[in-house]
């Protein structure tokens, strides 16, 4: 792979990202993305592949929302990607927020053990963890509920799924960043119910573009307002299955 530290840095500093990483921080997301790209010759964990591919569409894409969590994000906070796959933007945060305690969850135990592994090629064994298990089971483990100051999901699901997802493992006045399509974000007009029922409410919804790339994608900000109702979320399978 020849995305090594310097070329990282290159495509930071030309997307205008390079001042939200420490200095000392960034150049670990290459080895954690080598790793990666070599567990994925075994087990799918991506279907993009190419440096360029990867670049663009792991790294850039997690990375663009940067601006945005700067000021949420602060020191001795913890965070969770939520279904995180193969780590992206999970691995992004690590490297741009140090003193935030950053936690990869997904429900495949062998993309869990996957990541343990990027995470250790990249140094970061010590400053991250990996979590095994549904978003249904962990949101209502008494251990896990509502213990985590701000979730980012990135290609997971529906909007309203990934609110009754997301929204129970947030403190009340945690955020909630997703990454939509054009296409997705006309479920934002659907979730009013589910904003409702689940004591959120959209902050912020913002536009934006990858280099090379013509399609609109958008973040959407939601803040947590109030403790979640404990019926939600519904037992493994049911949001998806029947969205709020």
């Amino acid at each position: 792979m020849s995305l090594t530290p310097e070329k990282l840095k290159e495509a930071f500093e030309k997307a205008g990202l390079r001042p939200y990483f420490p200095p000392d921080s960034l150049p670990a997301l290459a080895p954690f993305t080598s790793r990666m790209l070599q567990i994925n010759e075994g087990l799918n964990l991506t279907k993009w592949t190419k440096d360029e591919e990867v670049l663009t569409h792991h790294l850039l894409d997690s990375a663009w929302v940067l601006p945005l969590l700067k000021p949420l994000a602060a020191p001795g906070q913890r965070w969770v990607d939520l279904g995180t796959g193969c780590g992206f933007p999970g691995a992004v945060l690590i490297a741009a927020f140090p003193q935030v305690e950053v936690t990869l969850l997904d429900s495949i135990a062998k993309k869990t053990k996957a990541l343990e592994e990027c995470l250790q090629a990249a140094g970061w064994s010590g400053r991250a963890q990996v979590l095994t298990g549904r978003a249904e089971e962990v949101g209502r483990s008494s251990s896990t509920r509502e213990s985590w100051d701000g979730v980012v999901a990135r290609a997971v699901a529906d909007f309203r799924v990934v609110l009754e997802l997301g929204i129970p493992l947030l403190r009340t006045g945690g955020y909630l960043v997703n990454w939509m399509t054009e296409d997705q974000l006309k479920s934002v007009d659907k979730s009013q119910r589910a904003l409702e029922l689940l004591a959120g409410k959209i902050v912020k919804s913002e536009e934006y573009r990858l280099p090379g790339l013509h399609q609109r994608r958008y973040f959407v900000i939601v803040e947590k307002l109030g403790k979640t109702p404990q019926a939600y979320p519904r037992a493994a399978g049911k949001p998806s299955k029947n969205p709020l």
